[in-house]
């Protein structure tokens, strides 16, 4: 199969839910384009996750159609600011339209640029806030305003970094949000686990203890009916593929102590209480983490190790918490801890890997994953491999939690 590498990064809505994804790409080696294999190969589909997917679109790639292979229903096109705006554009836009097709006009900042002429073309605009600020998502949402009226396209807030720029955002009441700040919130005051969080955590120091035996840590189990729960959805899901396990104890048994180890760490980030598709998005990002990471065992990489560390690397995310005060709620191993608190050990260049991958720097993380001793060909598959994972194993769990308002979970620090 030829070598490609995408990527998926989040948008919210304005209540916080999650409305599509940013899909990067790498083409093969060969030459062939990115998004065609990975939709032949049904790894967009998968990535995409039935929401809309926002790709980089030339103005070669428009006119040409690249992109109707696919359901154009399921792909929105981000056009260049620098496109060339003529006859033919308009008229591959119309084209890609009538097919149900999306279109958006990519990073427009402070500057008005040509490509604003398509405003009455298109569904979405989005604004670069890296240039410009609030001061840029001001100046184009004006424009946009003043020229498309009450049809206006709907707007999104690019590259949004801190609390302060979010809330600017909202105050505009632009349509979506996108940007690191959704991966890293800031922490809430005087933020406690939930009791079932302390339960798994204490149960995961046991459990890496040789002298405690299944039935004592059934027993723990047994003490808190939340927590149990929520491992035997874990277990039974077709990510683990143990259907009609009625008991910890027989997971346990079946299994052994290192997937227990794991099922305790994801019924960890699923008890954070997921109020809005950012914080589920969180969850997910977590545990996709340490899927992606489990993936690189060898040498002295040991496949539990390196789940936990993948994991645990976004739980302060997930919890608003900084990492060191999780980690002292939990016995990882000594390499662990320097992974995750130093970026030092055996385990630093496969956490290193993946923040590099997840963030589209895909010739950064080829260089780490070949530093391994793996074939950096393998590491879009260890990617999509982690979200169908991940979306078999958790999907099921955040699902079932009740929804709320989105303002609570991302305020700032008064």
């Amino acid at each position: 199969m030829s070598e490609f590498c995408l990527v998926r990064q989040p948008l919210f809505g304005a209540s916080g839910a999650l409305v599509g994804y940013d899909i990067r790409f790498r083409d093969a080696a060969d030459g062939q384009h990115a998004f065609v294999q990975s939709y032949l190969s049904g790894t967009f589909d998968l990535v995409r996750a039935k929401l809309p997917a926002f790709v980089s679109c030339s103005r070669a790639q428009l006119l040409d159609d690249a992109f109707q292979i696919a359901d154009p229903s399921a792909a929105v096109l981000v056009l260049p600011r620098s496109i060339d705006v003529d006859a033919q554009v308009v008229s591959a836009i119309m084209r890609y339209r009538e097919q149900k097709g999306g279109i958006a006009l990519g990073g427009l900042t402070l500057e008005p640029a040509p490509v604003e002429a398509l405003y009455e073309y298109v569904d979405w605009v989005r604004i670069d806030a890296r240039s410009g600020g609030a001061e840029a998502l001001r100046a184009v949402h004006a424009r946009v305003v003043a020229t498309a009226g009450a049809k206006r396209p709907r707007i999104v807030a690019d590259h949004i970094a801190d609390a302060s720029l979010y809330e600017q955002a909202r105050a505009l009441k632009l349509d979506a949000f996108q940007g690191e700040f959704f991966s890293r919130p800031e922490p809430l005051p005087a933020t406690e686990f939930p009791q079932s969080t302390v339960s798994a955590m204490r149960l995961m120091g046991l459990a890496r203890d040789p002298k405690v035996n299944d039935r004592q840590l059934e027993d723990v189990i047994s003490a808190d009916p939340v927590l149990m729960f929520q491992l035997l959805r874990l277990v039974n899901s077709a990510a683990v593929g143990l259907r009609g396990v009625s008991s910890i104890g027989q997971a346990l048994r079946m299994v052994g102590r290192n997937a227990f180890l794991r099922w305790l760490s994801v019924a960890v980030a699923a008890s954070r209480k997921s109020s809005t598709g950012v914080d589920k998005e969180l969850v997910r990002q977590a545990v996709e983490r340490g899927r992606m990471l489990e993936q690189l065992a060898g040498g002295e990489r040991e496949a539990g190790t390196l789940f936990l560390v993948g994991m645990f690397s976004l739980l302060d995310a997930v919890f608003r918490m900084s990492l060191s005060d999780i980690l002292q709620r939990v016995a990882l191993s000594e390499e662990a801890s320097e992974a995750l608190l130093d970026r030092t050990g055996p385990y630093a260049n496969a956490l290193a890997f993946a923040e590099s991958y997840e963030l589209g720097l895909f010739e950064h993380s080829a260089e780490l994953i070949a530093e391994m001793g793996l074939d950096p060909a393998r590491a879009g598959e260890f990617y999509a491999s982690a979200i169908e994972w991940t979306g078999e194993a958790l999907g099921s769990v955040l699902d079932s939690q009740p929804a709320a308002a989105a303002r609570p979970a991302l305020a700032s620090r008064r």
